[in-house]
């Protein structure tokens, strides 16, 4: 029996080592036809747990580098419509000009009304129909916050006297200012009357028009709704000179929603997308007045204001793409990294995998003529497993 012991000795030495290469040699096949290093859990249990957080990371950058690019694309057809929107003052200021203009018809003057009515409703459209993916883009439901503004009054344009100054001077617009047209006028006096100013206000929110005065005096200041304007020493010489002061009244901070979508991996890492409002009421265009010279010139300073507006608005949009622009490029380069990295412990090295089959294939064959030498040894394989029970 001491032979049989010794020949199964060898047969279950060799036996063992078989099974661990057949394992070995299944795992790098799984690894050659998968192309993956961890095929599972037990293969690299702490490597596993590192490539899964790396993998969600990449996806999550990629996702969200999906998101900004449709934010840009948002923003983009905001832009665009207010471009047209643009468009349509520069047109509407040129009718204002052409409506500054005393040999006017009053059908040419209600023509050029008509024209006017038809840009500021194109406005209001250009802002209705600007919308992504059903998300309306300039009504004003994502202009986030914005600060508390100032009143301001601006002399939009001014008559120079015959003495050489001007005829409105340091326009000055209080807390409770209103917003609206200043409009000062001289009228020529007669006999030993002098010559007076009538000052007008034209109300931005109602569009109506007030007498403020008709008797101003040369050099006095005039109170108009909050705001105080001085006036020039006009003399009969200046008949007919003509000022417009433009006020802004005082609007508080407002703490609206912005448009938000996560742009980075992690939960909180989101940017604002704020849109303004581009319609004609928040432009304070709704109520064009173009029936007289002097509500022309009204007209102008408000439509001046509202280009200025917009040119701001869409500027803060141009610096919001890049932004966003920027914002894509770095998520898809965390994407891209993450993803290598991942690579680096998840996917199999197809040279080294071939390589290491090999190698196997060769241990393999040695112990597989390792128990052919101990099997022929006994004389037959069944007494061998006998043995080996």
């Amino acid at each position: 029996m001491s032979g049989l012991t010794i020949s199964s000795t060898l047969a279950n030495a060799a036996l063992t080592p078989l099974q661990q290469f057949s394992q070995e040699i299944l795992k790098q096949l799984d690894a050659a036809s998968t192309g993956k290093s961890i095929n599972s859990a037990s293969d690299n249990p702490s490597g596993l747990a590192i490539y899964n957080t790396l993998t969600a990371q990449a996806n999550g950058f990629t996702a969200a580098s999906q998101n900004v690019s449709t934010a840009n694309d948002a923003v983009s057809v905001a832009d665009g419509a207010l471009q047209q929107t643009q468009q349509g003052l520069q047109s509407l200021n040129a009718i204002a000009v052409q409506a500054s203009n005393d040999f006017l018809s009053p059908a040419d003057r209600a023509d050029l009304q008509t024209v006017a009515n038809q840009l500021v409703q194109q406005i209001n459209t250009n802002a209705q129909n600007a919308n992504f993916n059903g998300a309306p883009l300039l009504q004003g439901n994502f202009a986030g916050a914005t600060p508390a503004q100032a009143p301001a009054a601006t002399t939009t344009s001014n008559a120079t006297l015959s003495d050489g100054s001007d005829l409105a001077n340091a326009p000055t617009a209080a807390a409770n200012a209103q917003a609206g047209a200043i409009t000062i006028s001289v009228n020529a006096g007669s006999g030993s009357n002098p010559p007076t100013a009538q000052v007008t206000f034209t109300s931005t929110a109602t569009g109506q028009t007030s007498t403020v005065t008709t008797s101003a005096t040369a050099g006095s200041t005039v109170s108009v709704n909050g705001t105080q304007v001085t006036l020039g020493n006009f003399t009969n010489a200046d008949a007919g000179d003509d000022a417009t002061v433009q006020v802004q009244a005082a609007t508080p901070a407002t703490q609206g929603q912005a448009a938000n979508v996560q742009s980075g991996a992690s939960e909180g890492a989101t940017t604002a997308v704020n849109l303004p409002n581009g319609t004609a009421a928040a432009n304070y265009i709704q109520n064009i007045d173009l029936s007289s010279s002097a509500s022309a010139a009204t007209a102008q300073g408000q439509i001046q204001e509202a280009i200025s507006s917009v040119s701001t608005a869409r500027a803060q949009l141009g610096a919001q793409s890049q932004a966003l622009t920027n914002q894509g490029n770095n998520d898809d380069t965390e994407a891209v990294n993450l993803t290598a990295s991942a690579s680096n412990i998840g996917d199999a090295d197809e040279a080294q995998v071939s390589k290491e089959l090999a190698s196997l294939r060769t241990q393999q064959q040695i112990s597989l003529s390792t128990l052919q030498n101990a099997n022929t040894a006994l004389g037959y394989l069944n007494r061998f497993f006998n043995v080996a029970a």
